[in-house]
């Protein structure tokens, strides 16, 4: 691209030296795959003594620098910042970040922004429950006051009625504690207690959502990436075999139709080709979101190569798989939590039918100007009054307010009962089909293995019995073709074997997002 830049520059920007007979040797050829060297060629070029006039005193002199010189130095200065903005592009093209998928992992538990939320929830939760413990402690209030009064007032000193001002000033301190109050406080801290245990568990789900998400994405990004190479692979095959016709229809043995024909299945292949490199830029594209990457940046997804990846097939019991996911599933654990919490709730709204019974105690003083035998401390000294209160509350009739809360968090409960019904049968289903999907996954590596050594063999007969005449064009096709779509199908059988042993961890809820991709 550099070289490119420099040629258009050099070529149309700077002009040309105007060439006479004194110095034509000294003219320098045009430049037309510019390096630093050329640049530096170009910029002697522009400078040599050819392009000044050798009267520089004469009327003509100022004109020719003018228009020779200084267009020379402009465009000299507008190829310098255009090459600096063309290099700075360059550099940044290039920059291409790796991403491993236990980085992709890491980089996902920290920007994904699902798991910021459940972590917002899971401290708000938090402070719920400190506020329903901290229920229990008793309250301290403070109070103050002053004031100043104008006009008609009763003096209690003189025991009369008087039009005057007076100042005065008074502070109070009152607490009380809830001694009884049905256990209702009980009922809500243990609710507040389940729920902050279900959030943990949901917040413990979403990390292994998000990795297993990953674990797709990157697959994908994987799989599309191989099915570039395989698609290239064939453009490159139908390539050679294009060169091998034409020169067989040049000296007669083949038909011209040939020739046509594996024209139009070459273009077929790059056509293919670019359909694969449009699937992987969307893969990565979808990565690249689910990460919270910025869009703007190059990444390539590392990949191994699929022959080098370990297909040790693993034996699983579906009873055994169904027994942990219902053991270790942190959304069951959630969803029993939540039941925990309704129980709670129903036992708080009960509450409503006993009685309660609260303590409550204040201090306080005051001090006045119209008292004018007493100095500001004897007054607060004297004027003190302690007060100790128990109240004891009974419920009569509540215009059916209880019974109301009660058949609501009665509603509660048996909805979060049938949602953990509901919860045990999607696992028991995805369990069986997990399970069932990676027998067929394992299954399929020995076929594609099997096919693709078959779709090989006969391709190179094919091959041989085509360089010889004894085969034809679309026989030859038809064997690359099947040779093509075994080599595609060989790949995706080795990603997905070990997708599906990933699928299984996941629905049992045992995916450790620390774990190796292949393994």
């Amino acid at each position: 691209m550099l070289s490119l830049v420099f040629g258009v520059f050099a070529t149309y920007v700077v002009p040309s030296p105007q060439r006479n007979d004194s110095s034509a040797s000294n003219v320098q050829p045009n430049v037309p795959n510019p390096t630093k060297s050329g640049l530096l060629l170009l910029l002697r070029h522009s400078f040599s003594a050819s392009n000044f006039p050798s009267d520089m005193t004469s009327s003509t002199a100022l004109p020719r620098f003018d228009t020779g010189i200084f267009r020379r130095v402009a465009a000299l200065s507008l190829l310098t910042l255009f090459l600096s903005v063309v290099m700075a592009f360059d550099a940044k093209a290039q920059d291409v970040r790796e991403v491993t998928f236990n980085e992709a992992v890491t980089i996902a538990l920290k920007n994904n922004t699902t798991i910021k939320r459940a972590e917002n929830n899971l401290g708000l939760q938090e402070l719920v429950v400190r506020a329903e413990r901290a229920s229990f402690l008793p309250n301290l209030n403070a109070n103050t006051g002053a004031n100043r009064n104008w006009g008609l007032q009763f003096d209690q000193t003189v025991g009369q009625l008087r039009n005057t001002s007076t100042d005065g000033f008074n502070y109070g301190l009152s607490t009380g504690i809830n001694l009884f109050n049905g256990f209702a406080d009980v009922a809500s801290l243990n609710g507040a207690r389940a729920q902050l245990e279900a959030q943990e568990y949901s917040m413990e789900r979403t990390r292994q959502t998000v990795v297993f998400n990953v674990i797709s994405n990157y697959l994908n990004v994987i799989l599309a990436e191989e099915n570039i190479r395989i698609r290239q692979e064939e453009v490159e095959a139908q390539q050679q075999l294009l060169d091998q016709i034409q020169e067989f229809v040049r000296v007669g043995s083949r038909a011209i139709s040939d020739q046509y024909q594996q024209q139009a299945t070459l273009a077929n292949a790059e056509s293919n080709l670019l359909n694969a490199e449009s699937n992987f830029q969307l893969s990565k594209t979808r990565m690249i979101q689910v990460l919270q990457l910025d869009p703007l940046a190059d990444y390539r997804f590392v990949a191994p190569d699929p022959s080098s990846l370990p297909l040790s097939v693993r034996s699983y019991n579906a009873e055994d798989l169904l027994v942990s996911a219902f053991e270790r599933r942190a959304d069951l654990r959630a969803q029993e939590a939540s039941i925990k919490a309704a129980e709670q709730g129903i036992r708080a709204a009960r509450s409503g039918y006993l009685p309660s019974l609260g303590l409550n105690a204040s201090h306080g003083s005051g001090y006045t100007s119209a008292n004018e035998r007493d100095d500001f401390g004897t007054q607060l000294e004297n004027n003190r009054s302690e007060r100790l209160n128990l109240s004891l509350s009974i419920p009569l009739f509540n215009r059916l307010n209880v019974k109301r809360s009660i058949e609501t968090s009665k509603v509660q409960y048996a909805n979060a009962r049938l949602d953990l019904e509901n919860v045990q049968q999607n696992v028991a289903i995805e369990v069986r089909q997990a399970y069932l999907d990676y027998q067929i996954a394992a299954q399929r590596l020995d076929v594609t293995e099997k096919s693709l050594q078959a779709a090989d063999q006969a391709l190179q007969v094919e091959e041989e019995r085509y360089e010889v005449g004894a085969s034809t064009l679309v026989e030859l096709q038809q064997s690359r073709s099947q040779y093509t779509n075994a080599t595609s199908q060989r790949a995706q059988a080795l990603f997905q074997f070990h997708f599906q042993h990933r699928l299984i961890e996941y629905y049992q809820g045992i995916l450790d997002p620390g774990q190796s991709l292949f393994n």
